[in-house]
């Protein structure tokens, strides 16, 4: 049975239709979810919210961190941070022991991997300190939620586009860091579904711990290798483009080599629009910033929430369970961006779906086209650079 899934970008539009009206981001947000309006009333202190990520180096994290600042700044959010880790998960305990003396109310973390957070959360926990893990399921221990969405999806659908259009060669896949959810959820759908549809086509399998100069070295590598026989590329986040885009066009094979990657951000939306690469899973930056911060005010103010209640970027809140440990979650929609919309069907794997409806890079309202529109236009260089 096929089966389908999907809803139209429009649905999840009520923050980003307000549009990035001033500077940085849409102008508020309203939605179903049962988090408190705002950090605190005019006349009583802001909550002190803290917020420690492991990237600020890419345009996906350079604009989430580009709406959270606008949004703290409209409900009335004290942000300590954000500290950045630099991917170390040693450094991300430390500062988040850090946050919660300070005084932060709740924290929202980027963890380095899902299991990495143990000591964070134990000592949060003794201080009676929730944390918001956003972008990363978390296996090693309780947060109060998870705003993150399916990186299967993601896998998956990178391949149900690959898949429609490639039937021999070989296909890059550019893996991010498999100790992660995120990098080991995306090549495990991929590998999955590309096996059950696409048996005739070998998967070239580069692990690169989410390294972009190790990603274009790769890509590189490949082409000289296999030349016209390698028929696409997955790369599993959008950074190594700025590389990957380069090289094909050097070597002539512009459109020729399809290349589908995962961030959502405007240089995406230009290079889909151009022709230059096919398809780009759009992650939420403006719906991951500001539900962060309105589950962290809900867990500053001791609101409890449960499964089956309205979610903010999905209809309803769900259990995720990782490593053995089940966390609430809000499992945010992300559109996957084509060209023009279409249907792309699977024979289904690991319980997935079996079609894929795309969304075309011409919707005004996924957040890298209004994005890319506050900044100059999605192919300007100042929305590149978030």
């Amino acid at each position: 049975m096929v089966l389908r899934r999907r809803f139209s970008v429009s649905a999840l539009a009520a923050i980003a239709v307000a549009a990035l009206l001033a500077g940085c981001g849409s102008s508020g947000s309203s939605g179903s979810s049962s988090a408190s309006s705002s950090g605190t009333s005019a006349s009583s202190a802001p909550v002190k919210i803290g917020v420690d990520l492991t990237y600020n180096n890419t345009a996906f994290w350079a604009a989430y961190i580009n709406y959270e600042t606008q949004y703290a700044r409209q409900l009335h959010i004290k942000v300590l941070g954000p500290l950045l880790s630099a991917a170390s998960a040693s450094l991300q305990n430390q500062q988040i022991q850090e946050l919660v003396n300070e005084g932060a109310q709740a924290i929202i973390v980027n963890p380095e991997t899902a299991t990495s957070l143990g000591p964070a959360i134990s000592y949060a926990a003794s201080h009676h300190v929730k944390l918001i893990s956003v972008d990363t399921i978390v296996g090693v221990g309780k947060v109060y939620m998870v705003v993150r969405a399916s990186n299967l999806l993601y896998g998956l659908d990178a391949c149900a586009y690959i898949s429609s259009k490639v039937k021999s060669g070989y296909v890059l896949d550019l893996e991010g860091d498999l100790t992660s959810s995120n990098g080991a959820d995306r090549t495990n759908a991929f590998d999955s579904c590309m096996a059950a549809n696409d048996p005739g086509v070998k998967i070239l399998k580069d692990p690169t711990v989410w390294t972009d100069a190790t990603a274009v070295t790769d890509a590189q590598n490949a082409v000289n290798a296999y030349g016209s026989k390698l028929k696409a590329i997955y790369s599993q986040w959008s950074s190594p483009d700025t590389g990957i885009v380069p090289l094909l066009k050097n070597k002539g094979l512009t459109g020729k080599v399809l290349v589908v990657s995962d961030d959502g951000v405007p240089f995406e939306m230009c290079d889909i629009s151009k022709g230059i690469t096919s398809a780009s899973q759009s992650q939420p930056a403006n719906l991951y910033a500001y539900w962060a911060l309105k589950y962290a005010v809900d867990a500053a103010h001791g609101v409890t929430l449960k499964p089956g209640q309205p979610g903010g970027g999905a209809p309803a809140l769900q259990n995720l369970s990782y490593q053995g440990d089940t966390n609430l979650g809000d499992p945010i929609v992300a559109p996957f961006v084509t060209k023009a919309a279409a249907t792309l069907s699977v024979k289904p794997v690991d319980g997935l779906p079996g079609t894929v409806t795309t969304t075309p890079v011409s919707d005004a309202q996924l957040w890298g086209n209004v994005y890319g529109a506050a900044h100059g236009g999605v192919c300007s260089a100042a929305a590149s650079a978030g």
